[in-house]
């Protein structure tokens, strides 16, 4: 799909026609600067084009469309919003901008996800609540009940679209998509633009949609520090509580499963450090008490899988350690992106072991600058590929002759992003 740019840019909120109680809004929440992603974002939108805007994590796009959405439903007494997000811990704390800026106006909003009463949702959203906030699979479960709960939608907003296909949402996307009757002006955000960003846009987005991407999407922003340890995965506990007993602050550790997280999660609190866990095989009353103890400081380090990789924004997380790799590379830039959000400072340390060889081929783009540490005297990368016969990796791994890793090896291509999936179109039937 072929995207239109914008030239339109304004570096004040006064100067952007903002409703004027957003302004005070903005004052109370001690907003005074608008982002990058906002001051080209928010013209853009209140000029009435569909977007999509590509920035990395904490550029603040989620008060971009928020600010943007909440003046266009002001002008229009009688539209509606859909703000659609890929997880329930993400569309809670959209719930929570939405609600902070809506003090002063005679808006409601509604959130609907899972793990929560699925009845009281349903009276809420009979009533026609001005703004709905929901992850896609609840509001598929509503709208199987009821094809009227979206009438009169004119704003659509899908955030953290490159996760939604991932997670499989390509069924629930194109039943909403099917729902909504009429005009109505889309929002898309994402960290990444990729094969599946652009079939939700071809779905959603107007032909003459606007994108807007920033300077630094898909790296890591500049105030964030990191480190990368090369060692067996047996020194992985232990050097996890020295890692912890030198940091100050809030501190996320990402896991790789489930088990994983609860092993981790158990060994840590054996050794009497004020923590907790968090994953999806959790009901959403233990989540909500996870992230509320962790956001309110009673919790200094949280323990995690991918699940919180995306959205969570809570100010003082000033490290993240990624003790397992993820199954996704682009997992693991919006895992660092927990930390150092919006200009503060931050670390990201991430362990490696032997047998890590692939996955850290493709996350290393995000690693230019690092600092690295062999703490295995006899590091060296697992080469699977020999299994089948296939030529040796080394070279392409950035790895010396020996296998370990090479101080400074970038790849190929400056800012090259990761390898992408076969394109196969979720959205089409399969026989």
């Amino acid at each position: 799909m072929k995207f239109q740019t914008s030239s339109l840019r304004q570096n004040s909120f006064s100067e952007m026609n903002l409703a004027p109680v957003l302004l005070t809004a903005l004052e109370n929440m001690s907003i005074k600067k608008p982002t990058p992603i906002q001051a080209q974002g928010i013209p853009a939108v209140l000029n009435g084009s569909d977007l999509i805007g590509i920035a990395q994590t904490g550029s603040g796009k989620t008060l971009a469309y928020a600010l943007s959405v909440l003046t266009g439903l002001e002008k229009k007494p009688t539209a509606r919003a859909l703000v659609l997000a890929p997880s329930r811990e993400m569309a809670q704390q959209i719930y929570k901008v939405f609600l902070d800026l809506c003090r002063e106006l005679p808006m409601s909003v509604c959130l609907a996800i899972g793990g929560t009463t699925g009845s009281k949702q349903e009276n809420q959203l009979k009533k026609n609540p001005k703004i709905i906030i929901a992850t896609p699979g609840r509001m598929n479960d509503h709208l199987q009940k009821n094809k009227l709960l979206l009438k009169d939608v004119e704003f659509v907003v899908i955030d953290e679209a490159d996760r939604m296909l991932d997670m499989g949402f390509a069924p629930q996307l194109k039943i909403i998509q099917s729902t909504l009757r009429g005009a109505r002006q889309t929002l898309m955000f994402s960290a990444s633009f990729g094969h599946n960003v652009d079939l939700i846009a071809q779905m959603f987005l107007h032909p003459k949609a606007v994108m807007i991407r920033s300077e630094q999407a898909e790296s890591p922003v500049e105030s964030l520090k990191q480190k990368v340890l090369f060692l067996d995965r047996t020194m992985k506990n232990d050097r996890l509580l020295d890692e912890l007993n030198a940091t100050r602050g809030g501190v996320i550790v990402f896991t790789g499963s489930q088990e994983s997280c609860e092993a981790v999660g158990e060994y840590l609190q054996s050794y009497g450090f004020d923590s907790d866990l968090i994953h999806g095989g959790l009901s959403q009353g233990q989540r909500n008490r996870v992230v509320r103890g962790f956001r309110e400081g009673e919790i200094r380090i949280m323990v995690a899988t991918d699940l919180l990789a995306r959205g969570l924004d809570v100010p003082h997380v000033d490290h993240v350690v990624n003790f397992d790799l993820p199954f996704q590379a682009e997992d693991f830039l919006h895992r660092i992106g927990r930390t150092a959000r919006a200009g503060r400072n931050g670390e990201a340390i991430t362990f490696v072991t032997p047998s890590d060889h692939r996955m850290y081929n493709k996350v290393k783009v995000y690693l230019q600058g690092a600092k690295e540490e062999i703490l295995d005297p006899s590091f060296k990368f697992i080469d699977r590929s020999k299994k089948f016969g296939k030529a040796s990796d080394t070279k392409k791994a950035g790895l010396r002759g020996t296998g370990k890793p090479s101080k400074g090896a970038s790849p190929s291509k400056k800012g090259a992003a990761p390898s992408k999936k076969s394109a196969v179109n979720p959205f089409k039937k399969r026989r």
